[in-house]
């Protein structure tokens, strides 16, 4: 979301290095022109120059042809500028929910061949030596830069960057069924802040992002280049291990926490928006119920405006009914289709229900776009990059007890917060042969916040030997139990879905089918899971 590169000029290797910063974002295609237009009718700062400048950029990058630089998270590449080559070696980073610092050498060609000798030792130490014989152009982009020079009132001086273009493959293996070059749109802005504080870059970002849906975007170039080279297909994210400390603070595990959620949001965020494909619905929403459950887990210690909150509540709601029919139509109905004897028959009432599946997604996709999910991303991490929980919504600072409660040990707050799962999910399971069924939904819904709790947790506390199997097995009994439980409420939702439709002879005999599925079932396969976790010991 945020870059932050620690580049250096051999001019100046022994001053202190210059931290670069900055933030990137996608633009939609068809908001270009709105976006060239927003800014010639934006002032120049003083100091500044208000005429866009304009260039043509080729650059290459390199690899070995086992992406041994990639692997070790060096990006090499020779650009050309006009008449002026450039030769950059960039490193990888620690990221914190797109949060970045990467060390940068950028050095002079006399043309397009590169030249190692060119670099310090301290950048060729980056690369062995039996690696360097080995790198050979992999991919170039091709794009024209146009940048603008803007300052804010604050004296917060920010270069601004449009570029546009593609990033074609050079060396590639040949996928089935595929002639040529693979080549990706580029369409992305760049805001470099070149004095003043960071904050300046979220003002402008909000901004774009409320009027030209923007969203932020993580990925460098030279990521998305080596994806292509390596024929990936851009596909669903699912959440990623979070690696809290057991020296955290509260606060710092909330942060942490929650970044991790958004960072699993945002990477389903453009699937989300221009695929049909399910998977990415289904971590879109995870990714939003691991985030509300996160905000649970430490309500009254860390909470975010009453307005941002509300929009987690308002995608989670736009993507439930999509997730909903998603399910139906890919996992219930073929369960129901071999026991129905007219095929034909089925096949044509399943389009009528495709029908109404699409009619949904498109309201889903409606409904996301008007709620601007990319700039609440931008919302929640200036939130969070500012620490926004130390301070109520009126900007006052908290009293000392909530100071301490958020400064507090993150371990001892955890072990509490697992232990109050560990009791609610007991009493949601008390005499659960004869629960109802709101309250067996109540219990899926504790063992659900257990288990994301659990994960959230799980490196805070010791994994070694008997404690890591214990661990295993823990989270296991949670997502069988989920698992278990979820499926009957699959049931019970598809139901309603048929209800809510005309499908003719075929749902009323899918209706049928779902029923005694329903008494057949009852409570008695979830017993045992829900049994196992009852009986699972903690691992913390």
């Amino acid at each position: 979301m945020i870059s932050l590169d620690v580049s250096r000029d051999t001019e100046f290797m022994a001053a202190a290095h210059p931290l670069e910063i900055e933030l990137k974002l996608a633009l939609p295609p068809g908001q270009v022109e709105a976006f060239r237009k927003k800014m010639a009718r934006r002032r120049a700062g003083r100091g500044t120059r208000s005429a866009p400048q304009q260039q043509a950029l080729v650059t290459r990058y390199f690899d070995t042809p086992d992406f041994d630089l990639a692997a070790r998270g060096v990006a090499l590449r020779v650009r050309q500028a006009g008449a002026v080559w450039l030769q950059t070696l960039k490193t990888a980073s620690a990221s914190h929910g797109g949060l970045s610092r990467r060390v940068e050498f950028e050095m002079p060609l006399d043309g397009d061949a590169l030249d190692w000798a060119r670099f310090p030792p301290e950048a060729r130490d980056y690369v062995p030596e039996a690696l360097r014989a080995q790198v050979r152009p992999l991919f170039e982009t091709g794009f024209e830069r146009t940048t603008w020079q803007v300052a804010s009132d604050n004296g917060d001086r920010i270069e601004v960057a449009l570029d546009l273009g593609t990033i074609r493959t050079l060396e590639a293996p040949a996928l089935e069924g595929e002639v040529g070059e693979r080549t990706l749109p580029l369409c992305e802005i760049e805001l470099e802040l070149k004095a003043g504080e960071p904050d300046a870059l979220f003002v402008l970002a909000l901004e774009w992002a409320e009027a030209f849906d923007c969203v932020p975007l993580d990925a460098s170039k030279a990521a998305r280049g080596i994806a292509l080279v390596r024929g990936e297909v851009p596909g669903a994210t699912g959440a990623q291990a979070l690696a809290l400390d057991a020296g955290m603070r509260v606060e710092e595990g909330f942060a942490a926490t929650c970044q991790a959620c958004l960072e699993h949001f945002q990477a389903n965020l453009h699937g989300l928006l221009e695929s049909d494909e399910v998977e990415f619905v289904h971590q879109a929403r995870v990714a939003l119920r691991r985030l509300r459950a996160a905000l649970r887990l430490y309500r009254g210690i860390c909470v975010p405006p009453d307005e941002l909150a509300a929009v987690v509540r308002e995608l989670a709601a736009a993507l439930g009914p999509a997730r909903d029919w998603d399910v139906f139509c890919s996992e219930t109905l073929p369960a129901i289709a071999p026991h129905y004897p007219d095929t034909a028959l089925w096949q044509q009432r399943g389009e009528t229900l495709d029908a109404r599946r699409a009619a949904v997604r498109a309201e889903m996709h409606a409904t996301l776009r008007a709620a601007r999910p990319g700039r609440w991303l931008l919302a929640m991490q200036r939130w969070l990059q500012q620490a926004g929980w130390r301070s109520d919504p009126s900007g006052r600072p908290f009293a000392p007890a909530q100071r301490d409660a958020q400064q507090a040990p993150l371990e001892a707050f955890a072990r509490g917060a697992l232990d109050n799962g560990e009791r609610r999910i007991a009493r949601r399971a008390r005499k659960f042969s004869k629960a109802s069924a709101a309250r067996r939904h109540a219990l899926r819904i504790a063992i659900k916040r257990q288990r994301y709790a659990a994960e959230f947790f799980e490196a805070l506390f010791d994994a070694t030997g008997k404690r890591r199997r214990r661990r295993a097995r823990y989270v296991a009994a949670l997502r069988e139990a989920q698992d278990s439980l979820g499926r009957a409420n699959d049931l019970r939702t598809a139901t309603r879905l048929l209800q809510e439709v005309d499908a003719g002879a075929t749902g009323a005999f899918a209706l049928g089918w779902l029923a005694a599925q329903q008494a057949g079932a009852g409570v008695g396969q979830s017993a045992g899971p829900v049994r196992a976790v009852l009986k699972a010991k903690t691992y913390w």
